[in-house]
């Protein structure tokens, strides 16, 4: 992410061409939800992605501003998973486990038990999740809808933004991170609350719930091991979590990153 035009415009370099259809469709979704009225980072009124340097790089115009409350992210999801996308705009389904079994390969800095049970437990989570059923229809969903994706502008408007995961899916899937928030005290009971009237639905109640959170929570380990082999500090907290994740009733002490 570079800021050009004196912070006005953000560039969004990928990591390789293997991203350009990806950035090409958050570019049109980013475009249609603007259309529909739905806050969104918008990109600029050019033809793009471009291909620049052997990689593919985006331009948007920059979202500054305070993060929000969890009831203006639950708002936001109310009216995303209401909405049906033009024929044109062709959506992938939801892949709950999209880039898990990469980062667990080629984590560094935890020990290789760390690393078979992070296997183990990716296996076991893929065929637990098969078996959950959800009760909200099948919609448009965000992929990452956690309040750090959200900012409230000077002009009190609430903006979504890192619209590269949205997807086909069960709304339920977008709803539990802020379960999960709750449940690591990242979020208060009265804040989770908040979110639930807003959006209408308390995901926890889903018989299948600790499923969602238990991925949730393996992919939020994976997220964080990529910076193991880089900081102690991180590579201690990951092999904390490991622990946890294979005991769902033990106390989670996690520090946000």
């Amino acid at each position: 992410m570079l800021r050009l035009s004196h912070g006005q415009i953000i560039a969004r370099v990928e990591r390789g061409m293997d991203r350009l259809e990806q950035s090409r469709r958050e570019v049109e979704v980013a475009r249609w939800l603007t259309a529909e009225g739905l806050p969104v980072t918008r990109p600029l009124d050019v033809e793009q992605p471009f291909v620049v340097g052997g990689t593919v790089v985006s331009l948007w115009h920059a979202v500054d501003g305070e993060w929000t409350v969890p009831a203006e992210l639950g708002r936001l999801l109310r009216k995303l998973h209401g909405l049906r996308p033009p024929a044109e705009l062709s959506l992938p389904a939801l892949d709950p486990f999209s880039r898990v079994d990469e980062r667990i390969e080629a984590v560094q800095g935890i020990p290789d038990e760390d690393k078979a049970q992070l296997r183990t437990l990716a296996r076991d989570l893929r065929g637990a999740l098969q078996e959950v059923e959800y009760v909200l229809p099948t919609a448009v969903i965000h992929g990452d809808a956690n309040i750090g994706n959200v900012l409230r502008t000077p002009e009190g408007e609430a903006v979504l933004f890192d619209l590269d995961g949205v997807c086909w899916g069960p709304p339920e899937w977008d709803l539990a991170i802020t379960a999960v928030y709750r449940e690591l005290g990242w979020h208060t009971d009265a804040e989770y609350e908040e979110f639930c009237q807003a959006y209408g639905f308390d995901v926890t109640q889903l018989p299948g719930y600790p499923v969602l959170r238990a991925v949730r929570e393996l992919r939020m380990t994976c997220w964080l091991s990529q910076q193991a082999g880089d900081d102690e500090s991180i590579a201690a907290e990951v092999s904390r979590r490991i622990q946890d994740l294979a005991d769902p009733a033990r106390p989670r002490l996690w520090h946000p990153y």
